[in-house]
Protein backbone atom coordinates (compact mmCIF):
# COMPACT_ATOMS: atom_id res chain seq x y z
CA UNK A 1 0.00 0.00 0.00
CA UNK A 2 1.57 3.29 -1.07
CA UNK A 3 1.83 6.30 1.22
CA UNK A 4 -1.14 8.16 -0.23
CA UNK A 5 -3.44 5.18 0.07
CA UNK A 6 -2.24 4.50 3.61
CA UNK A 7 -2.72 8.12 4.65
CA UNK A 8 -6.12 8.34 2.96
CA UNK A 9 -7.35 5.10 4.54
CA UNK A 10 -6.13 6.13 7.98
CA UNK A 11 -7.69 9.58 7.65
CA UNK A 12 -11.07 8.16 6.60
CA UNK A 13 -11.08 5.70 9.51
CA UNK A 14 -10.33 8.45 12.02
CA UNK A 15 -12.75 10.78 10.25
CA UNK A 16 -15.51 8.22 10.71
CA UNK A 17 -14.79 7.82 14.40
CA UNK A 18 -13.96 11.43 15.19
CA UNK A 19 -16.81 13.07 13.31
CA UNK A 20 -19.34 10.59 14.63
CA UNK A 21 -18.28 10.93 18.25
CA UNK A 22 -17.38 14.63 18.40
CA UNK A 23 -20.55 15.65 16.59
CA UNK A 24 -22.65 14.05 19.33
CA UNK A 25 -20.58 15.83 21.96
CA UNK A 26 -20.87 19.15 20.12
CA UNK A 27 -24.64 18.80 19.87
CA UNK A 28 -24.77 18.68 23.67
CA UNK A 29 -23.95 22.39 23.77
CA UNK A 30 -27.66 23.33 23.98
CA UNK A 31 -27.95 21.01 27.00
CA UNK A 32 -24.90 22.43 28.76
CA UNK A 33 -25.78 26.05 28.12
CA UNK A 34 -29.43 25.60 29.17
CA UNK A 35 -28.97 23.64 32.40
CA UNK A 36 -25.61 25.03 33.57
CA UNK A 37 -25.18 28.78 34.21
CA UNK A 38 -21.95 30.43 32.98
CA UNK A 39 -20.58 30.58 36.55
CA UNK A 40 -20.96 26.81 37.06
CA UNK A 41 -19.51 25.92 33.67
CA UNK A 42 -16.62 28.30 34.35
CA UNK A 43 -15.79 26.53 37.65
CA UNK A 44 -15.99 23.12 35.94
CA UNK A 45 -13.67 24.29 33.16
CA UNK A 46 -11.05 25.61 35.60
CA UNK A 47 -11.14 22.38 37.61
CA UNK A 48 -10.54 20.16 34.57
CA UNK A 49 -7.73 22.55 33.63
CA UNK A 50 -6.00 21.67 36.90
CA UNK A 51 -6.61 17.96 36.25
CA UNK A 52 -5.11 18.31 32.78
CA UNK A 53 -2.04 20.07 34.17
CA UNK A 54 -1.26 17.41 36.77
CA UNK A 55 -2.07 14.45 34.54
CA UNK A 56 -0.05 15.65 31.56
CA UNK A 57 2.89 16.48 33.83
CA UNK A 58 3.05 13.24 35.80
CA UNK A 59 2.15 10.83 32.99
CA UNK A 60 4.97 12.21 30.79
CA UNK A 61 3.01 11.66 27.56
CA UNK A 62 4.37 8.14 27.88
CA UNK A 63 2.00 6.89 25.18
CA UNK A 64 3.91 9.03 22.66
CA UNK A 65 7.16 7.32 23.66
CA UNK A 66 5.51 3.90 23.42
CA UNK A 67 4.31 4.51 19.87
CA UNK A 68 7.62 6.07 18.80
CA UNK A 69 9.71 3.07 19.95
CA UNK A 70 7.04 0.51 18.98
CA UNK A 71 7.34 1.45 15.31
CA UNK A 72 11.13 1.56 15.53
CA UNK A 73 11.50 -1.98 16.93
CA UNK A 74 11.40 -4.82 14.39
CA UNK A 75 10.96 -7.97 16.50
CA UNK A 76 7.58 -8.71 18.08
CA UNK A 77 9.13 -9.41 21.49
CA UNK A 78 10.93 -6.07 21.40
CA UNK A 79 7.64 -4.33 20.61
CA UNK A 80 5.96 -6.01 23.57
CA UNK A 81 8.86 -4.98 25.76
CA UNK A 82 8.26 -1.34 24.83
CA UNK A 83 4.53 -1.67 25.58
CA UNK A 84 4.93 -3.18 29.05
CA UNK A 85 7.84 -0.99 30.10
CA UNK A 86 5.68 1.98 29.14
CA UNK A 87 2.74 0.51 31.07
CA UNK A 88 4.95 0.15 34.16
CA UNK A 89 5.87 3.83 33.95
CA UNK A 90 2.16 4.63 33.53
CA UNK A 91 1.35 2.74 36.75
CA UNK A 92 3.96 4.68 38.70
CA UNK A 93 2.68 7.93 37.25
CA UNK A 94 -0.84 7.07 38.42
CA UNK A 95 0.31 6.99 42.04
CA UNK A 96 2.21 10.28 41.75
CA UNK A 97 -0.69 11.99 39.99
CA UNK A 98 -3.31 10.85 42.50
CA UNK A 99 -1.27 11.86 45.54
CA UNK A 100 -0.39 15.26 44.11
CA UNK A 101 -3.97 16.03 43.12
CA UNK A 102 -5.26 15.09 46.57
CA UNK A 103 -2.82 17.50 48.21
CA UNK A 104 -3.39 20.32 45.72
CA UNK A 105 -7.17 19.90 45.69
CA UNK A 106 -7.35 19.99 49.48
CA UNK A 107 -5.11 23.07 49.58
CA UNK A 108 -7.14 25.25 47.18
CA UNK A 109 -10.53 23.69 48.01
CA UNK A 110 -11.54 22.06 44.72
CA UNK A 111 -15.20 21.01 44.76
CA UNK A 112 -15.93 17.39 43.74
CA UNK A 113 -12.22 16.52 43.98
CA UNK A 114 -12.66 12.74 43.31
CA UNK A 115 -14.46 13.59 40.08
CA UNK A 116 -11.69 15.97 39.03
CA UNK A 117 -9.03 13.33 39.75
CA UNK A 118 -11.04 10.74 37.80
CA UNK A 119 -11.26 13.12 34.84
CA UNK A 120 -7.48 13.51 34.58
CA UNK A 121 -6.79 9.80 35.02
CA UNK A 122 -9.38 8.76 32.42
CA UNK A 123 -7.95 11.25 29.96
CA UNK A 124 -4.54 9.57 30.24
CA UNK A 125 -5.96 6.05 30.24
CA UNK A 126 -7.78 6.86 27.01
CA UNK A 127 -4.53 8.11 25.48
CA UNK A 128 -2.69 4.96 26.54
CA UNK A 129 -5.25 2.57 25.08
CA UNK A 130 -5.80 4.73 22.01
CA UNK A 131 -2.11 4.80 21.14
CA UNK A 132 -1.77 1.07 21.79
CA UNK A 133 -4.74 0.29 19.54
CA UNK A 134 -3.26 2.40 16.75
CA UNK A 135 0.19 0.86 17.22
CA UNK A 136 -1.27 -2.66 16.89
CA UNK A 137 -3.24 -1.60 13.81
CA UNK A 138 -6.74 -1.65 15.33
CA UNK A 139 -7.57 1.72 13.79
CA UNK A 140 -11.17 1.02 12.84
CA UNK A 141 -11.93 -0.50 16.23
CA UNK A 142 -10.30 2.51 17.88
CA UNK A 143 -12.65 4.80 15.93
CA UNK A 144 -15.68 2.62 16.72
CA UNK A 145 -14.88 2.55 20.44
CA UNK A 146 -14.67 6.34 20.37
CA UNK A 147 -18.20 6.55 19.00
CA UNK A 148 -19.54 4.14 21.65
CA UNK A 149 -17.71 6.09 24.37
CA UNK A 150 -19.17 9.41 23.32
CA UNK A 151 -22.69 8.03 22.95
CA UNK A 152 -22.41 6.69 26.50
CA UNK A 153 -21.14 10.07 27.65
CA UNK A 154 -23.97 11.87 25.85
CA UNK A 155 -26.75 9.65 27.21
CA UNK A 156 -25.48 9.99 30.76
CA UNK A 157 -25.25 13.76 30.37
CA UNK A 158 -28.85 13.94 29.20
CA UNK A 159 -30.05 11.68 32.00
CA UNK A 160 -28.09 13.34 34.80
CA UNK A 161 -28.58 16.99 33.76
CA UNK A 162 -32.07 16.95 32.27
CA UNK A 163 -33.78 14.20 34.27
CA UNK A 164 -31.86 13.92 37.55
CA UNK A 165 -31.14 17.70 37.56
CA UNK A 166 -27.61 17.22 38.85
CA UNK A 167 -25.18 20.14 38.86
CA UNK A 168 -21.90 20.25 36.91
CA UNK A 169 -20.62 17.18 38.79
CA UNK A 170 -22.65 15.20 36.23
CA UNK A 171 -20.02 16.09 33.63
CA UNK A 172 -17.30 14.28 35.59
CA UNK A 173 -19.43 11.15 35.99
CA UNK A 174 -20.49 10.95 32.35
CA UNK A 175 -16.99 11.65 31.02
CA UNK A 176 -15.35 9.02 33.21
CA UNK A 177 -17.98 6.39 32.40
CA UNK A 178 -17.65 6.99 28.66
CA UNK A 179 -13.86 6.71 28.70
CA UNK A 180 -13.90 3.53 30.80
CA UNK A 181 -16.32 1.93 28.31
CA UNK A 182 -13.91 2.72 25.48
CA UNK A 183 -10.91 1.37 27.36
CA UNK A 184 -12.73 -1.88 28.17
CA UNK A 185 -13.55 -2.29 24.47
CA UNK A 186 -9.94 -1.65 23.44
CA UNK A 187 -8.61 -4.00 26.12
CA UNK A 188 -10.54 -6.74 24.30
CA UNK A 189 -8.26 -6.13 21.30
CA UNK A 190 -4.87 -5.12 22.65
CA UNK A 191 -4.95 -7.62 25.59
CA UNK A 192 -2.70 -5.48 27.76
CA UNK A 193 -3.33 -7.43 30.98
CA UNK A 194 -3.41 -11.05 29.69
CA UNK A 195 -0.26 -10.52 27.61
CA UNK A 196 1.91 -9.39 30.52
CA UNK A 197 5.13 -11.29 31.25
CA UNK A 198 7.68 -10.32 33.86
CA UNK A 199 10.59 -10.69 31.43
CA UNK A 200 9.12 -7.87 29.32
CA UNK A 201 10.13 -5.40 32.06
CA UNK A 202 13.65 -4.54 31.01
CA UNK A 203 15.57 -1.74 32.71
CA UNK A 204 17.32 -0.56 29.56
CA UNK A 205 14.01 -0.05 27.74
CA UNK A 206 12.51 1.74 30.74
CA UNK A 207 15.51 4.08 30.81
CA UNK A 208 15.15 4.71 27.06
CA UNK A 209 11.47 5.55 27.44
CA UNK A 210 12.16 7.83 30.39
CA UNK A 211 14.96 9.65 28.56
CA UNK A 212 12.60 10.21 25.66
CA UNK A 213 9.55 11.14 27.73
CA UNK A 214 10.96 13.11 30.68
CA UNK A 215 11.57 16.24 28.56
CA UNK A 216 7.92 15.95 27.52
CA UNK A 217 7.02 16.30 31.21
CA UNK A 218 8.44 19.83 31.31
CA UNK A 219 7.03 20.44 27.85
CA UNK A 220 3.58 19.52 29.17
CA UNK A 221 3.94 22.09 31.93
CA UNK A 222 4.85 24.72 29.36
CA UNK A 223 1.94 23.62 27.16
CA UNK A 224 -0.41 24.10 30.10
CA UNK A 225 0.93 27.65 30.42
CA UNK A 226 -0.26 28.07 26.82
CA UNK A 227 -3.80 26.82 27.38
CA UNK A 228 -4.87 26.18 30.96
CA UNK A 229 -3.07 29.14 32.47
CA UNK A 230 -5.28 31.54 30.53
CA UNK A 231 -8.39 30.07 32.13
CA UNK A 232 -6.95 30.44 35.61
CA UNK A 233 -6.06 34.10 34.96
CA UNK A 234 -9.56 34.81 33.58
CA UNK A 235 -11.05 33.14 36.62
CA UNK A 236 -8.93 35.21 39.02
CA UNK A 237 -8.81 38.58 37.20
CA UNK A 238 -12.36 38.57 35.78
CA UNK A 239 -15.02 36.09 36.95
CA UNK A 240 -16.31 32.51 36.80
CA UNK A 241 -18.93 33.68 34.29
CA UNK A 242 -16.27 35.15 31.98
CA UNK A 243 -14.46 31.85 32.11
CA UNK A 244 -17.73 30.15 31.18
CA UNK A 245 -18.07 32.38 28.10
CA UNK A 246 -14.45 31.69 27.19
CA UNK A 247 -14.99 27.93 27.56
CA UNK A 248 -18.05 27.94 25.28
CA UNK A 249 -16.29 30.18 22.74
CA UNK A 250 -13.36 27.80 22.53
CA UNK A 251 -15.72 24.84 22.14
CA UNK A 252 -16.29 25.93 18.57
CA UNK A 253 -12.58 25.71 17.89
CA UNK A 254 -13.08 22.01 18.52
CA UNK A 255 -14.81 21.79 15.12
CA UNK A 256 -11.53 22.66 13.42
CA UNK A 257 -9.82 20.09 15.65
CA UNK A 258 -12.37 17.48 14.50
CA UNK A 259 -11.55 18.10 10.86
CA UNK A 260 -7.79 18.01 11.39
CA UNK A 261 -7.23 15.50 14.21
CA UNK A 262 -8.23 12.51 12.08
CA UNK A 263 -5.61 13.48 9.50
CA UNK A 264 -3.05 14.21 12.21
CA UNK A 265 -3.43 10.74 13.76
CA UNK A 266 -3.05 9.02 10.40
CA UNK A 267 -0.13 11.33 9.59
CA UNK A 268 1.59 10.56 12.89
CA UNK A 269 1.78 6.85 12.10
CA UNK A 270 3.23 7.58 8.66
CA UNK A 271 5.66 10.27 9.84
CA UNK A 272 7.19 8.07 12.57
CA UNK A 273 8.38 5.72 9.84
CA UNK A 274 10.21 8.54 8.01
CA UNK A 275 13.04 9.37 10.38
CA UNK A 276 15.85 9.35 7.81
CA UNK A 277 17.19 12.81 6.94
CA UNK A 278 16.97 12.38 3.18
CA UNK A 279 16.02 14.72 0.33
CA UNK A 280 13.03 12.53 -0.43
CA UNK A 281 11.70 12.85 3.12
CA UNK A 282 12.34 16.59 2.99
CA UNK A 283 10.14 16.89 -0.09
CA UNK A 284 7.51 14.68 1.56
CA UNK A 285 7.31 16.88 4.67
CA UNK A 286 7.27 20.06 2.58
CA UNK A 287 4.31 18.86 0.50
CA UNK A 288 2.48 17.60 3.58
CA UNK A 289 2.82 20.84 5.59
CA UNK A 290 1.82 23.08 2.68
CA UNK A 291 -1.21 20.91 1.91
CA UNK A 292 -2.12 20.97 5.59
CA UNK A 293 -1.90 24.77 5.67
CA UNK A 294 -4.17 25.02 2.62
CA UNK A 295 -6.76 22.79 4.27
CA UNK A 296 -6.60 24.79 7.51
CA UNK A 297 -7.09 28.13 5.77
CA UNK A 298 -10.00 26.79 3.71
CA UNK A 299 -11.53 25.20 6.82
CA UNK A 300 -11.30 28.52 8.66
CA UNK A 301 -12.99 30.31 5.78
CA UNK A 302 -15.91 27.87 5.86
CA UNK A 303 -16.31 27.23 9.59
CA UNK A 304 -16.30 30.82 10.87
CA UNK A 305 -19.36 31.94 8.84
CA UNK A 306 -21.03 28.57 9.47
CA UNK A 307 -20.66 29.08 13.22
CA UNK A 308 -22.17 32.56 12.90
CA UNK A 309 -25.26 30.98 11.34
CA UNK A 310 -25.54 28.04 13.77
CA UNK A 311 -24.63 29.73 17.06
CA UNK A 312 -28.18 30.78 18.08
CA UNK A 313 -29.39 27.22 17.48
CA UNK A 314 -26.66 25.59 19.58
CA UNK A 315 -26.10 27.99 22.48
CA UNK A 316 -28.60 29.32 25.00
CA UNK A 317 -29.08 33.08 25.18
CA UNK A 318 -27.32 33.38 28.55
CA UNK A 319 -24.04 32.57 26.74
CA UNK A 320 -24.56 35.06 23.87
CA UNK A 321 -21.36 36.96 24.78
CA UNK A 322 -19.34 33.93 23.67
CA UNK A 323 -20.13 34.54 19.98
CA UNK A 324 -17.71 37.47 19.63
CA UNK A 325 -14.89 35.28 20.98
CA UNK A 326 -15.15 32.70 18.18
CA UNK A 327 -13.02 34.18 15.31
CA UNK A 328 -9.92 34.83 17.41
CA UNK A 329 -10.40 31.57 19.30
CA UNK A 330 -10.45 29.70 15.99
CA UNK A 331 -7.27 31.48 14.88
CA UNK A 332 -5.60 30.35 18.09
CA UNK A 333 -6.78 26.80 17.38
CA UNK A 334 -5.34 27.13 13.87
CA UNK A 335 -1.93 27.96 15.33
CA UNK A 336 -2.23 25.14 17.86
CA UNK A 337 -3.07 22.55 15.22
CA UNK A 338 -0.06 23.56 13.15
CA UNK A 339 2.02 23.53 16.35
CA UNK A 340 1.08 19.86 16.93
CA UNK A 341 1.62 18.91 13.30
CA UNK A 342 5.11 20.41 13.20
CA UNK A 343 5.85 18.87 16.59
CA UNK A 344 5.23 15.38 15.20
CA UNK A 345 7.90 16.01 12.56
CA UNK A 346 10.39 17.18 15.18
CA UNK A 347 9.59 14.16 17.38
CA UNK A 348 10.31 11.87 14.42
CA UNK A 349 13.92 13.07 14.51
CA UNK A 350 13.99 12.74 18.33
CA UNK A 351 14.61 16.48 18.74
CA UNK A 352 12.67 16.82 21.98
CA UNK A 353 14.91 19.72 22.94
CA UNK A 354 13.39 21.58 20.00
CA UNK A 355 9.91 20.67 21.21
CA UNK A 356 10.72 22.09 24.63
CA UNK A 357 12.35 25.31 23.43
CA UNK A 358 9.56 26.12 20.99
CA UNK A 359 6.91 25.45 23.64
CA UNK A 360 8.81 27.59 26.17
CA UNK A 361 8.88 30.42 23.62
CA UNK A 362 5.13 30.05 23.03
CA UNK A 363 4.16 30.08 26.69
CA UNK A 364 6.41 33.09 27.35
CA UNK A 365 4.73 35.12 24.59
CA UNK A 366 1.31 33.94 25.76
CA UNK A 367 1.84 34.96 29.38
CA UNK A 368 3.29 38.39 28.55
CA UNK A 369 0.52 39.30 26.08
CA UNK A 370 -2.17 37.95 28.42
CA UNK A 371 -1.13 40.03 31.41
CA UNK A 372 -0.55 43.17 29.31
CA UNK A 373 -3.88 42.90 27.53
CA UNK A 374 -6.44 41.45 29.92
CA UNK A 375 -7.13 44.81 31.54
CA UNK A 376 -8.26 46.40 28.26
CA UNK A 377 -9.23 43.47 26.03
CA UNK A 378 -10.75 41.35 28.85
CA UNK A 379 -11.49 37.80 27.61
CA UNK A 380 -10.28 38.58 24.07
CA UNK A 381 -6.78 38.96 25.50
CA UNK A 382 -6.65 35.22 26.24
CA UNK A 383 -7.33 34.27 22.62
CA UNK A 384 -4.95 36.91 21.25
CA UNK A 385 -2.19 35.80 23.61
CA UNK A 386 -2.70 32.16 22.67
CA UNK A 387 -2.66 32.93 18.94
CA UNK A 388 0.55 34.98 19.16
CA UNK A 389 2.16 32.34 21.38
CA UNK A 390 1.41 29.54 18.95
CA UNK A 391 2.53 31.73 16.04
CA UNK A 392 5.92 32.36 17.64
CA UNK A 393 6.34 28.65 18.36
CA UNK A 394 5.33 27.64 14.81
CA UNK A 395 7.98 29.93 13.32
CA UNK A 396 10.62 28.47 15.63
CA UNK A 397 9.54 24.89 14.84
CA UNK A 398 9.82 25.51 11.10
CA UNK A 399 13.36 26.79 11.70
CA UNK A 400 14.22 23.69 13.76
CA UNK A 401 12.92 21.34 11.05
CA UNK A 402 14.90 23.20 8.38
CA UNK A 403 18.06 22.50 10.37
CA UNK A 404 17.34 18.77 10.07
CA UNK A 405 16.06 18.37 6.49
CA UNK A 406 15.41 20.32 3.30
CA UNK A 407 12.07 21.94 4.10
CA UNK A 408 10.17 25.04 2.93
CA UNK A 409 6.80 26.64 3.66
CA UNK A 410 5.12 28.26 0.63
CA UNK A 411 5.11 32.04 1.22
CA UNK A 412 2.41 32.70 -1.38
CA UNK A 413 0.14 30.21 0.35
CA UNK A 414 0.68 31.98 3.68
CA UNK A 415 -0.07 35.39 2.18
CA UNK A 416 -3.24 34.17 0.45
CA UNK A 417 -4.38 32.41 3.62
CA UNK A 418 -3.89 35.54 5.73
CA UNK A 419 -5.95 37.59 3.25
CA UNK A 420 -8.72 34.95 3.40
CA UNK A 421 -8.66 34.98 7.22
CA UNK A 422 -8.92 38.79 7.27
CA UNK A 423 -11.90 38.79 4.91
CA UNK A 424 -13.55 36.05 6.96
CA UNK A 425 -13.24 37.97 10.24
CA UNK A 426 -14.56 41.19 8.68
CA UNK A 427 -17.52 39.32 7.19
CA UNK A 428 -18.23 37.60 10.53
CA UNK A 429 -18.75 40.91 12.33
CA UNK A 430 -20.22 43.04 9.52
CA UNK A 431 -21.59 40.69 6.86
CA UNK A 432 -24.71 39.57 8.69
CA UNK A 433 -26.67 36.44 7.83
CA UNK A 434 -26.49 37.02 4.08
CA UNK A 435 -22.76 37.71 3.91
CA UNK A 436 -21.85 34.73 6.06
CA UNK A 437 -24.28 32.45 4.22
CA UNK A 438 -22.77 33.39 0.85
CA UNK A 439 -19.25 32.74 2.15
CA UNK A 440 -20.23 29.27 3.36
CA UNK A 441 -21.60 28.38 -0.09
CA UNK A 442 -18.51 29.71 -1.87
CA UNK A 443 -16.17 27.95 0.56
CA UNK A 444 -17.92 24.61 0.24
CA UNK A 445 -17.86 24.95 -3.56
CA UNK A 446 -14.13 25.68 -3.58
CA UNK A 447 -13.48 22.80 -1.19
CA UNK A 448 -15.44 20.28 -3.27
CA UNK A 449 -13.76 21.50 -6.45
CA UNK A 450 -10.28 21.20 -4.92
CA UNK A 451 -11.03 17.70 -3.59
CA UNK A 452 -12.26 16.54 -7.00
CA UNK A 453 -9.20 18.05 -8.71
CA UNK A 454 -6.81 16.28 -6.31
CA UNK A 455 -8.58 12.93 -6.18
CA UNK A 456 -9.61 12.56 -9.82
CA UNK A 457 -6.19 11.30 -11.00
CA UNK A 458 -6.20 8.82 -8.11
CA UNK A 459 -9.67 7.58 -9.06
CA UNK A 460 -8.48 7.08 -12.64
CA UNK A 461 -5.60 4.99 -11.37
CA UNK A 462 -2.88 7.53 -11.98
CA UNK A 463 -0.14 8.34 -9.52
CA UNK A 464 -0.53 11.68 -7.76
Amino acid sequence: MNELKKLTKGTLVYLFGTIGSKLVSFLLLPLYTKYLPPEAYGIYDVNITYATLFSSFFFLDIWTGIMRFFFERKQEQDKQQVVYCGAAIFAGSTLLYTGSMLLFGAWIGIEYLPGVILYGFCLCLQNLYGYLARAYGWNFYFALSGIVSTLCNALLNVGLLMLARMDYSALYVSFGAGILVQCVMLEGKVHLFPGFRRDYLERGTIRELLRFSLPLCVNSLCYWLLTGYNKVVINQRLSDADNGYYAIGTKFAGILLIVTSCFTMAWQELAYGKYEKSEENGRFYTRAVNLYLAVLFLGYGILIPAIYLCFPLLVDGQYSQALALVPLSMLAAFGGILYTFLGNIITTFKRNDGIFLSTLCACGVNMVVLHLGIGRLVVHAANLALFLGYGASDILRVWIIRREISFRVDGRLLLGGCVLAGITIWNFFFGGWMGNGIQVLIGVGVGVGAAVFLLLPYVRGKKL
